[in-house]
């Protein structure tokens, strides 16, 4: 255990060879996030292995923010909520079977945790009193709020069993994902 209480992460060294452009350009995005090269290459292949290993395989494909705000502000607050239940909700189920094989409620929290980070959606989790509390920040209007919201209800009670309280607005989205008992 470190001095926060988690469990010390087992490292490696290991060597690479790579053009000096890339190590240049690698540094330099390090430096602008402000943290050490070695955290910037780490983050870089924890997401490759948490989520772009996955996306051509299940089919995920990358859009603007723009395209996406006018896209959904176009459709109905109905026709929003239909596309979360009847059509997305059994694609996400599939893509998190492939993803994760265990279905608990850290996995999916995992899961959405990973999707926000690579779709530099802002956000922040905090896991208090047995619940996971998430916050993000979208700004793509009261349309995807009310996606989001049923898509990930949905999905949370088909595949973990439980109701996860959700709350909306404009540009916020607030779940709250009680941990198994």
């Amino acid at each position: 255990m470190n001095n926060r209480g988690t469990p010390k992460i087992k490292t490696e060294t290991i060597s690479f060879r790579l053009p000096s452009l890339l190590i240049n350009e690698l540094r330099k995005e390090a430096e602008f996030e402000n943290i050490t090269l070695n955290a910037f290459v780490t983050k870089i292949f924890s997401n490759h292995i948490k989520w772009e290993r996955y996306e051509r395989k299940v089919g995920l494909l990358p859009m603007t923010k723009v395209f996406l705000e006018e896209v959904i502000n176009q459709l109905t607050s109905e026709q929003i909520i239909n596309l979360a239940q009847k059509i997305e909700k059994e694609y996400f189920k599939n893509i998190l079977t492939v993803m994760k094989q265990r279905h608990s409620t850290r996995d999916f929290v995992d899961v959405l945790r990973t999707w926000l980070t690579v779709s530099w959606m802002q956000h922040n989790i905090v896991y208090r009193n047995q619940s996971y509390l998430f916050n993000i920040q979208h700004d793509l209007g009261i349309k995807w709020s009310l996606y989001v919201k049923t898509l990930v209800s949905g999905l949370s009670e088909d595949i973990l069993g439980k109701k996860v309280e959700i709350n909306i607005n404009e540009n916020i989205i607030s779940l709250i994902f009680p941990e198994e008992s």
